[in-house]
């Protein structure tokens, strides 16, 4: 009888001690699965906050390139109507008003896709300056000295622009 018992005992121990790694084992498996979830969340919200880094970023570089597409062609429109008044004023110094009318001609051409991108006093001195030269190019013999003036007036402007 003593044997049974002993047997018992021992058989209820190792029954307990299967149960207890049971459950161990169990509570091991659910905090794996747990930190399985979490690393999954925290990969996906990595990735997404990288993905999202990544497209401001792409953004923010392709302002940058437009804005200096932007800038560059600024600055051709700007030289455009500075060669321009440059030439304008050079055939109204020798006299040569036909000439004189053909390149200001290229300068009312070139204004209207600069006025827009600079600074509204500027724009407004130009555009001043360009309607009083337009008019003294119109009268029938226009006086040199006055369009000279009004052409190296009109330079200044140019010169002096201030981008908006």
């Amino acid at each position: 009888m003593l044997r049974l018992k002993s047997a018992l005992i021992i058989g209820l121990l190792s029954a307990l001690s299967l149960t207890a790694c049971s459950e161990a084992g169990d509570a091991v498996k659910d905090t794996a699965d747990k930190a399985k979830e979490t690393a999954a969340e925290t990969t996906e919200k990595v990735t997404d906050t990288a993905t999202e880094t990544a497209e401001k970023a792409k953004d923010t570089v392709s302002d940058t390139v437009n804005k200096g597409a932007d800038l560059v062609a600024l600055k051709d429109n700007v030289s455009t109507m500075k060669d321009g008044v440059t030439s304008t004023l050079d055939a109204a110094k020798s006299g040569d008003f036909d000439t004189a009318k053909t390149e200001f001609a290229k300068v009312q051409d070139a204004w209207p896709a600069l006025k827009d991108s600079i600074k509204p006093d500027s724009a407004q001195s130009i555009q001043d300056g360009i309607e009083t030269v337009k008019a003294s190019l119109g009268e029938g013999e226009p006086n040199k000295d006055k369009v000279v003036g009004e052409l190296t007036n009109l330079l200044k402007s140019v010169t002096g622009i201030k981008l908006g």
